[in-house]
């Protein structure tokens, strides 16, 4: 595993906790980078944000000293919620936070969604993701990921054609290897609740806090996706919406993420 780390600026203040970033599909350590490890780490957290196993990234760097809070966007944060349901138990997180995540179910009930709703957007995702058509076709990456319908002009939502050929190229390489779809379907987080709720929520063996944010102009988790995932937390009628696409920590609109989180930090920890 890969890793990147960032130094907190240091404050006579208290001393703030450590942040562990995970990317989702087509992504690495490197999406973390561009915004939200320098914005979090000038506000005092170290910062660590790892490419999964057959992703890029940069050299292994010396990671979080402290039990960190996970921050995970999009598949990244499945693989957070069965970590949860596996190890809580060691007590080595401090809180979780799901950054435009997909649900403890997997993305095969909201693919039926998208199927009832518009065949021609299911098609897209499944394009862009199964066929990997994002990682060629530019129109398609910059919808899924980037882009909002009010977007317009030469850089909308701050990229420009330039900047999706260049994140295309990281997708590439970051799209080597895939999640085994068949094998995630055998052991979801989602198997493992009580009326919806996470066994080691019911239970009370996970009692930190935790966030979910979803983004009004994502592509590609939906809202029910979100309160599934809200739900499975403890938290269903806490969800923090913001003016976003589904790369909520890239492109123009990074802040609002970054803020969102930075509020739950603050008032949270």
């Amino acid at each position: 595993m890969q890793v990147m780390s960032r130094s907190g600026k240091k404050s006579k203040g208290k001393e703030k906790t450590p942040l562990l970033f995970i990317h989702g599909s087509f992504h690495a350590a490197w999406c973390w980078a561009e915004h939200y490890m320098p914005y979090f780490a000038d506000l005092g957290h170290d910062v660590v944000a790892i490419s999964l196993r057959g992703t890029g990234g940069t050299p292994a760097l010396d990671g979080a000293k402290k039990e960190p809070i996970i921050i995970a966007h999009s598949f990244g944060g499945i693989l957070a919620m069965k970590y949860l349901e596996l190890y809580c138990e060691l007590g080595r997180i401090r809180g979780l936070a799901l950054l435009s995540s997909v649900p403890p179910s997997g993305n095969g009930k909201m693919t039926l969604r998208f199927l009832t709703r518009s065949l021609k957007t299911s098609w897209k995702i499944t394009a862009g993701f199964a066929f990997k058509q994002a990682i060629t076709d530019a129109s398609l990456c910059r919808e899924l990921f980037f882009e909002s319908p009010t977007d317009f002009g030469d850089k909308r939502n701050g990229l420009s054609d330039e900047d999706i050929v260049r994140v295309q190229t990281k997708f590439r390489r970051d799209s080597a290897a895939t999640i085994d779809l068949v094998d995630l379907s055998k052991k979801l987080p989602s198997d493992n609740t009580i009326d919806g709720i996470a066994n080691f929520i019911y239970e009370k063996k996970f009692e930190h806090p935790s966030l979910v944010v979803g983004a009004y102009d994502d592509f590609i988790v939906d809202k029910e996706g979100l309160r599934e995932s809200a739900l499975y937390l403890g938290i269903e009628n806490e969800i923090v919406m913001i003016d976003s696409s589904h790369d909520v920590m890239l492109g123009l609109k990074w802040r609002n993420g970054a803020e969102a989180l930075e509020n739950w930090l603050s008032s949270s920890f």
